[in-house]
């Protein structure tokens, strides 16, 4: 971090909060396959409720947007914690007392992923206005460690507390994590600010103003196009492939998939800094383009790893991509979308990537009946790599990015 973020109390809170829900976060998306591959043993079934995750996003997200640009940001923060702690907690209590079912299971993660997708847009759009402009590249990439960092911690934790107390407690780990969460955002003091939006439009009419703005500055929808379609071919691979291609082409167990995902956050955590030292060099836009080639061609290598050790190395490297991709998106929109209307495009971005993963996750589980993990990677690794072109032949991306610091 730089030294003016790290004297910055309101962000080191908002930081150290998501540092530990996070944490809570990657335990949870480790934990859901593993504990619906025991339940039911369907790969199809398996990733049916992994989807249910990615749904809220698709079909709220517009809608998110709007309460996002009208109300205030940490209070949504706040209370969008307070039900996932809530909402994590059933997991637990459903197993002790013998009634979990994949349908409750799904249920829960559906409602715990509306409260998601509340609280990622809320954050985005609050860390200009606890960080000054010339932060936002050290803020954004700040966050990402901190999430990475989590990744890390996660599986490491997972992992351990398999051994120790068993799944089930694993997701009493996760609603703590919760609570953490909600006494760092309540720490954070924010200048009250006049919303410069108009509350008496209507939600439909703010929906409308947002999709003006895309059609009008033709850059902000290529980085939308470029989300969506990049995701489609990413997220299902990396969210059910992983884990049975640990189960299946590495023939081991939990706690393999576990070092999978602590090399890859490892890998984004690097990245992270890489971003940080790059962006005093270049521009975001060809970083961003960067990112989304390392990040197809390393799965696209999958397809030759038959040992642990390489497949750990391969994650690590895939892992460098991702901050490349999300760190430069955020900046980007941070610093030309008004803040009137940062809140639709951030959920807007979000709808993107978590609205295609759910259509992802359900392909990927579909083809996974009939095909191999290894030559779903390879495919999809080569085809989300080539995503790149989306940006290189548009003009306006280009021309857009030239100007942006």
């Amino acid at each position: 971090m730089s030294n003016g973020i790290i004297k910055n109390r309101n962000f080191i809170f908002l930081w150290s909060g998501h540092l530990i829900s996070h944490a809570g976060d990657a335990i949870y998306s480790i934990a859901l396959p593993w504990l619906m591959l025991e339940m039911t043993g369907s790969k199809s079934l398996t990733a049916l409720v992994s989807m249910s995750a990615y749904l809220p996003a698709l079909i709220f997200g517009l809608f998110v947007g709007v309460i996002v640009d009208r109300y205030n940001r940490k209070s949504i923060m706040i209370f969008s914690d307070i039900m996932r702690f809530l909402l994590v907690s059933l997991v637990p209590i459903a197993l002790i007392f013998d009634f979990a079912s994949p349908l409750l299971v799904g249920i829960i993660t559906f409602f715990l992923a509306i409260f998601s997708t509340l609280f990622y847009p809320a954050r985005d759009c609050l860390i200009p206005h606890i960080a000054n402009p010339k932060e936002l590249p050290a803020a954004n990439s700040a966050i990402v460690i901190s999430g990475q960092m989590s990744h890390m911690l996660g599986p490491l934790i997972a992992g351990i507390g398999m051994s120790i107390f068993g799944l089930t407690h694993l997701f009493t780990v996760d609603a703590i994590t919760f609570l953490f969460s909600i006494i760092m955002i309540s720490l954070i003091v924010i200048p009250v600010i006049n919303q410069p939006y108009q509350k008496s439009a209507s939600k439909i009419e703010s929906i409308k103003e947002g999709f003006r703005y895309i059609r009008r500055e033709k850059h902000v929808g290529t980085l939308l196009f470029l989300t969506f379609i990049n995701n489609l071919f990413i997220m299902g691979p990396a969210i059910i492939g992983l884990p049975v291609f640990v189960k299946e082409i590495l023939k081991e167990e939990f706690a393999v998939l576990a070092y999978l995902e602590t090399a890859m956050a490892g890998g984004m955590i690097l990245g992270s800094i890489i971003f940080w030292i790059a962006i005093k060099h270049f521009k975001p836009v060809p970083i961003l383009l960067i990112g989304v080639i390392i990040d197809g061609l390393t799965f696209s290598l999958l397809y030759a790893v038959q040992s642990n050790y390489v497949a750990i190395l391969v994650l690590l490297i895939h892992g460098i991509g991702i901050p490349l991709i999300i760190v430069a998106r955020t900046t980007l929109i941070q610093k030309t979308v008004p803040d009137k209307l940062q809140g639709r495009i951030f959920s807007m971005i979000y709808m993107s990537v978590m609205g295609t993963s759910a259509i992802s996750i359900g392909l990927t589980g579909m083809i996974l009946e009939y095909f191999g993990s290894d030559s779903l990677f390879l495919i999809i690794g080569l085809c989300a790599a080539s995503c790149a072109w989306i940006g290189l032949i548009s003009q306006n991306f280009i021309s857009f990015g030239k100007k942006v610091n």
